[in-house]
């Protein structure tokens, strides 16, 4: 019989649970979260600090309040009625290339530039002459993300970070020759740099932005289908209008009708 489905994720039998071969029992007892998932993304179990580290990322990301898109997501459509999943998944849903979504573009170029031995300045030049910014720096909110400074140190600290971060924070230093200003890393490329030292496909950057903001959203709509009014909706005084003015439909004279074939005259 041929296999319905292949994976080398996990296992299940009757009275056992592997995960990447390990058992399930023996993670529960030794193992943190950011190290199963360290394990599920990468296949393997860290030899250090690795694990450490990829849960000090999910707690800084965890939750940015309803300066987040995603997190209004969930408030409204918890407001609908809808059970506590539905809600959740629509702040999931909205994680996308202009909201989370800076962490994979971000790492790309520093995995290119660092194979390339490139300098953060010439990085920037590139993108300033092709007419594109570089992703992961600057924050409409923060001049100084909070989040990335305590990520880089722990990085240092756990002698994680590598020429990856080292690129990071060069480019940071040369947004002000190239760019006029200081645009600081925020967190998304902090991320993008650790995860490139953890090396981490850069395909799964949103995957800590998701795995991380579920918690949050979850209390999101917990508190808002238990504490505010259902119905989420702006008022219509709110909403501004932007089409045509009034106009009325104008009637279409009625056509006279055409007499069938071979009808006598009258």
């Amino acid at each position: 019989m041929s296999d319905f489905w292949k994976t080398s994720i996990s296992r299940v039998r009757p009275n056992e649970i592997l995960v990447r071969g390990y058992p399930i029992e023996q993670l529960t007892r030794h193992c943190s979260f950011g190290e199963v998932v360290y394990l599920l993304l990468t296949g393997d179990l860290p030899k250090g600090n690795e694990g450490r580290l990829v849960e000090a990322i999910l707690v800084s990301c965890c939750e940015h309040s309803l300066a987040a898109p995603s997190a209004d997501a969930v408030r409204f459509v918890a407001s609908s009625g809808v059970p506590l999943q539905t809600a959740v998944a629509a702040g999931i849903s909205a994680i996308g290339d202009v909201h989370g979504g800076a962490i994979e573009p971000c790492a790309k170029i520093l995995q290119r530039a660092a194979a390339e031995k490139k300098s953060g300045e010439a990085v920037l030049r590139e993108l300033k002459t092709a007419g594109q910014r570089m992703p992961g720096y600057g924050h409409p909110v923060h001049s100084n993300d909070p989040r990335t400074a305590v990520l880089l140190a722990l990085a240092d600290e756990w002698k994680l970070a590598g020429k990856h971060t080292r690129l990071g924070k060069e480019i940071e230093d040369a947004t002000v020759k190239v760019m006029g200003r200081r645009l600081p890393m925020n967190v998304d490329g902090a991320i993008a740099a650790l995860m490139c030292d953890l090396k981490m496909a850069p395909a799964l950057g949103k995957a800590f932005f998701i795995i991380s903001r579920a918690p949050g959203y979850i209390a999101h709509a917990h508190e808002q289908m238990t504490q505010e009014k259902p119905f989420k909706a702006a008022r219509h005084e709110e909403i501004a209008y932007t089409g045509p003015a009034r106009r009325d439909v104008l009637p279409v004279p009625s056509a006279a009708p055409t007499p069938p074939p071979n009808a006598p005259e009258l």
